[in-house]
């Protein structure tokens, strides 16, 4: 040890003047000054959040800027230079010629780089702090954020940055120890960063990349979603820097890679024994884990919020039926299902309030960790598929340069080019798939991968279809062969697989292929229905005949077609209780159709008072219902507001009705609306979103001055056919 100290004070003597425990300052520093000095120019004004440490996300605002450039950029730098130091003086041969051990010369260098490393870590969260200090001194914080000083996380995060950092040190070192030329080892080191984007696009960066190690601390700011304080990344990152180390030591040692490992047998045997220990223990910690199953289905949890749930639900994917209801006792939940779960995403519904897809089937065991404060709802699923259930949120198809190309009719002409194209696309996203891993290195099990398969192939199917049935219509006289590998992909989707129906998106490709050989001029629903009709009775053809009769009353043109639809099929179903849920929605379509009188809206004004819509009677009355924290809505409000002041001396009245949870949130946005605007809050949200079927925000609705409903789903307002709707019931002529 004393060796040691004697060549680490060395080498802290010829670093005087270099200046890289300055630049490991500066460059830790840069990040959160930018990011403060942003802050200081940052105008917007943030909606309500989760509550959160304002220091805490000041911090981690900043990572990916800090772990994908800045950190690394330090490591190359500050290992060139220090190697440089004595490759260009002769200062490795010279220090060879004094009493001191070649492992301490080597590594002695090396701890120069970790101090390096430490400073700029250090420096990165204390200038975090600072910035995020200086900025509340000028601004108010939001009430959700609180300031006490999260030593747990921070020091989580230290040591994650820090272990990292271990691997592209040792590697960046074993390079410029080798090579005397400052060039090539700073070039190396780039190239490293550029290769990482450049894999990242493709999605095929391998998990011991050491810049993949530093980006995922980025990604996964939390670190465990199990409760470890390092993640599989840093242990695969220790486990890599001791291989390179003793790899680049002993090459250092011994000049020659063949003297170096294969001089004599005891050589041999040490880079054996190294590689069988340490490889060993890597090649363990990289293999995937799966959770095992549990004796028992059972849903459990916590909840965190502003008001108390009662009930949790357990709700069917399909037809959105209750399996089972949980109560909530002291702010927590644990059910036992007693009855059998297929395998399919669910929705735990709680209370009214917010919902949670799960994945879920027999044996499982999940726990569900909900925040919720107003409209702001945040969870997170652990458990027997916890893997399953964070892909559910992250891995969903994406959409496809295909579809792009036939909303813009371009290459429709080449449909071998297009079928390759869609081929390809297709064969990533089920590569990307099978790659999923958490930042626990826990992956999916098989059954959940293979309903992904099938999910993305069907997805690309779908767009396949569509090209070809748009390919139809531009080139009567055209075929559009199948290539091989479009045959294949079909042949990996049964048509008659029950487990599948709960995606709307196999229901389209079902149905698509039933329709596909009938060309007479009716309409799609038409033709589905006719087709569903000559199914063997069954679960299958009921589920088919359920999203299909849905669908066709939905879109039907009038009353009297609705009702025909009911009376023609809903008694053929097996099952009754489809029959039942048909005719709950064809009930509730109807109430909303023109001519029909509006249901109430309990409500409130500005001041608290309560207010009735009906002393709006002999108006026409035009209302948007929106919410704060609705994007598109604040599209479309000035919009609105146009309109009203517009029609101000028409007979007609603009509302806006909030549906907010939290009425101080809709005072705050509401006093910034136009006075032209009557500005009312629901005071019953779950009703008046039942009974105005209120599935989306934001919804405009037009009654006439009884009370009745002109047009219960209008167009958005930024369309043209809102207004021309707008005049032709207000008896006002058309524009020019």
């Amino acid at each position: 040890m004393q060796n040691f100290i004697t060549a680490l004070k060395a080498e802290h003597i010829k670093k005087k003047g270099t200046g890289i425990y300055m630049l490991g300052i500066i460059l830790g520093a840069i990040v959160p000054v930018i990011i403060t000095i942003v802050e200081f120019f940052d105008d917007s004004k943030p909606g309500r959040k989760l509550p959160y440490n304002y220091y805490l996300q000041f911090i981690e605002s900043g990572l990916d800027a800090f772990t994908q450039f800045f950190f690394p950029l330090l490591i190359i730098i500050t290992v060139s230079r220090i190697t440089q130091l004595d490759h260009r003086n002769g200062g490795w041969q010279l220090m060879e010629t004094q009493p001191l051990r070649k492992t301490s010369i080597y590594f002695s260098k090396f701890t120069v780089i970790l101090i390096a490393n430490f400073i700029a870590i250090l420096t990165y969260i204390a200038v975090s702090y600072l910035g995020a200090f200086i900025f509340s001194l000028f601004v108010d914080l939001p009430k959700d954020a609180t300031t006490e000083f999260a030593f747990k996380e921070i020091m989580m995060l230290f040591s994650r940055l820090f272990l990292v950092s271990l691997f592209i040190s040792a590697f960046q070192y074993f390079i410029s120890v080798l090579l005397p030329s400052f060039i090539w080892s700073i070039l190396i080191g780039f190239f490293l960063l550029l290769l990482f984007i450049f894999l990242n696009v493709m999605n095929v960066v391998p998990d011991w990349y050491p810049m993949e190690m530093l980006s995922k601390i980025a990604t996964y700011k939390k670190g465990s979603q199990l409760g470890y304080w390092v993640t599989y990344s840093e242990a695969v990152g220790v486990l890599c820097s001791i291989i390179t180390l003793y790899m680049g030591f002993e090459w250092y040692r011994h000049k020659l890679f063949k003297r170096a490992f294969f001089g004599n047998a005891v050589r041999m045997g040490k880079l054996v024994a190294v590689l069988a220990v340490f490889g060993g223990l890597l090649a363990y910690t990289l293999s995937p884990n799966t959770m095992a199953l549990h004796n028992r289905t059972v849903i459990s949890g916590k909840i965190t919020g502003d008001a108390p749930i009662k009930n949790i639900y357990l709700i069917g994917a399909f037809a959105e039926d209750t399996i089972a209801t949980i109560p909530v006792m002291a702010n927590t939940f644990h059910g036992v299902i007693g009855k059998d779960i297929i395998f399919d995403t669910y929705t735990l519904a709680f209370g009214e309030r917010a919902s949670q897809g799960l994945v879920l089937s027999n044996n499982d065991s999940v726990f569900v960790d909900l925040k919720m404060y107003g409209a702001n709802v945040k969870s997170e699923v652990t458990g027997t598929r916890l893997a399953e259930n964070q892909y559910q949120e992250s891995g969903k198809f994406g959409g496809s340069t295909v579809l792009y190309y036939m909303q813009e009719n371009i290459f429709m002409d080449e449909p071998a080019m297009i079928a390759k194209m869609l081929v390809d696309e297709w064969k990533d996203e089920m590569k990307a798939s099978d790659k999923f891993r958490t930042v626990d290195n826990y992956v999916p099990r098989e059954d959940f991968l293979e309903r992904n398969r099938k999910a993305l192939t069907i997805e690309h199917l779908n767009v396949w279809n569509g090209f070809v049935k748009k390919r139809e219509a531009m080139f009567p006289d055209a075929e559009t062969p199948e290539t091989d590998d479009i045959k294949a992909m079909k042949a990996r989707v049964p048509m008659d697989d029950e487990t599948m129906l709960g995606s709307e998106a196999y229901f389209k490709y079902v149905r698509a292929a039933m329709i596909a050989g009938n060309k007479d001029d009716i309409d799609e629903n038409t033709k589905s229905l006719l087709a569903i009709a000559k199914m063997k009775p069954g679960n299958f053809r009921d589920k088919m005949l359920y999203w299909q009769l849905n669908t066709s009353i939905k879109e039907a043109s009038s009353s009297a077609e609705r009702q025909k639809l009911l009376a023609d099929h809903g008694g053929t179903f097996a099952n009754k209780k489809f029959y039942n849920n048909v005719a709950a929605k064809y009930k509730l379509i109807e109430s909303l159709g023109k001519g029909m009188p509006a249901p109430q809206i309990a409500a409130t004004d500005m001041s608290g008072k309560p207010f009735d819509i009906a002393s709006l009677k002999g108006k026409y009355v035009a209302i948007d219902v929106w919410a704060t924290w609705c994007v598109p809505c604040r599209d479309q409000s000035p919009k609105f507001e146009k309109f009203a002041i517009k029609y101000k001396n028409e007979p007609i009245q603009f509302v806006a009705v909030s549906i907010d949870r939290n009425r101080e949130d809709w005072i705050m946005e509401a006093k910034n609306h136009s006075k032209s605007v009557l500005q009312l809050y629901a005071t019953n949200e779950k009703l008046f979103s039942k009974q105005y079927d209120i599935q989306y925000v934001p919804r405009f609705i037009l009654m006439d001055p009884e009370g009745n409903f002109v047009e219960s789903q209008m167009a958005m307002p930024v369309d043209k056919n809102f207004e021309k709707l707008l005049r032709e019931t207000l008896g006002l002529p058309e524009q020019k």
